[in-house]
């Protein structure tokens, strides 16, 4: 089979699959269109043929982490007893998401090409959470549920950023991620 005559019948997802393993291999600023082209097999030229550039790309790599999140939320809710335990458990597998996954965790909350919003399926797990908690009086009910989730998606945000940089462990962040997480909504709510 000649170059000229050989087809790649899953190609875009190839591509996002090789541009996942060399950010977490090499990171954003060793990334390139042609290396994701080199290690699916195919000419420089193929990436364009699904995305306009590495930003759209990237973008794609983002969606496919948002799904993953969502899942990785879903599940640890699923798994919980009653509302504090959800809310507890969905901040844990939040901050042990941007363990696991550094770097996509920092390609999804890059800006887009697009400037479409994002993420909002994950939310909406964190939120429905939220609502529950509200209703057991186990967070204030006087901010919109939205308001309230928001905070505490920022709050464990932040928690991930700061927890996976190495010098901001000597205040007090080498804590497991779920611990983390967990002591953190604790002395925010006392839960």
């Amino acid at each position: 089979m000649t170059r000229a005559t050989y087809h790649h019948g899953a190609l875009r997802q190839a591509l996002i699959d090789g541009a996942r393993e060399i950010l977490t291999e090499r990171g954003h600023e060793q990334f390139s269109l042609n290396e994701v082209a080199r290690r699916a097999g195919v000419s420089t030229a193929a990436p364009y043929r699904h995305f306009s550039g590495k930003d759209e790309l990237l973008a794609a790599v983002s969606d496919q982490g948002y799904a993953t999140l969502r899942g990785s939320l879903e599940r640890a809710a699923a798994g919980a007893g009653d509302a504090r335990e959800r809310l507890l458990c969905l901040a844990g597998a939040y901050v042990r998401f941007a363990h696991d996954h550094p770097d996509l965790f920092v390609t999804m909350f890059r800006s887009r090409p697009d400037g479409e919003p994002v993420g909002h399926d994950s939310f909406e797990v964190l939120l429905s959470s939220v609502v529950d908690a509200q209703a057991a009086a186990l967070v204030p009910a006087g901010p919109s549920s939205e308001l309230m989730a928001r905070s505490i998606w920022a709050t464990l945000h932040g928690l991930a950023v700061l927890s996976l940089r190495r010098p901001h462990q000597r205040f007090g962040m080498e804590e497991p991620p779920e611990g983390l997480a967990a002591s953190t909504l604790s002395a925010m709510f006392g839960l």
